[in-house]
């Protein structure tokens, strides 16, 4: 089940990450072929990026390949690593729950006052505003599941899976 998520989210990612490239492509030809532009290229590129650095978070993390620094933690005894893990996942979890909170608020402030974007297309900024708590929450499993998978490994006595970190989650 997590493969599949994470294989659509990976899919996900590289077909919004197509569509800025698609979507840079029509305004640089409109502008020196036409002399025209989309007036939309620059803001919605910016939300196309948002939207697939989001969904890549979870399939990055859960296959080891999240941006981390285990100088410290690498140090540690392994059963003392992985009682950190667990306590790192733990307050890694709830920093995004507590994002994915604030998040929430800013969707249903501009749900409730009608927010648009200031730039040509007034887009109605609760869609854009409403990935972030679902790419934040999902981070936030990630971040619970990894800590747990590795943990387990750790507290076993299992070194190799913390020391490359790939496929964390299986």
């Amino acid at each position: 089940m997590l493969h599949r998520l994470e294989r659509g989210l990976l899919a996900l990612s590289a077909g919004l990450i197509v569509c800025i490239g698609l979507l840079m492509v029509a305004e640089i030809t409109l502008r020196y072929v036409f002399s025209v532009s989309t007036r939309i290229s620059e803001e919605y590129s910016g939300y196309l990026f948002c939207a697939a650095t989001l969904a890549g978070f979870f399939p990055a993390l859960t296959t080891g390949r999240f941006l981390r620094i285990p100088a410290l933690i690498a140090r540690l005894p392994t059963r003392l690593r992985a009682l950190a893990e667990v306590a790192i996942a733990l307050v890694s979890a709830a920093f995004c729950l507590l994002l994915a909170w604030q998040c929430w608020d800013l969707f249903r402030m501009s749900l409730r006052f009608g927010s648009r974007s200031e730039q040509y297309s007034e887009t109605p900024l609760m869609y854009p505003q409403a990935l972030l708590p679902l790419g934040l929450g999902l981070l936030a499993v990630g971040m619970l599941l990894r800590g747990a998978h590795l943990a387990r490994g750790l507290w076993a006595g299992d070194t190799a899976l913390a020391e490359d970190e790939v496929n964390v989650v299986d």
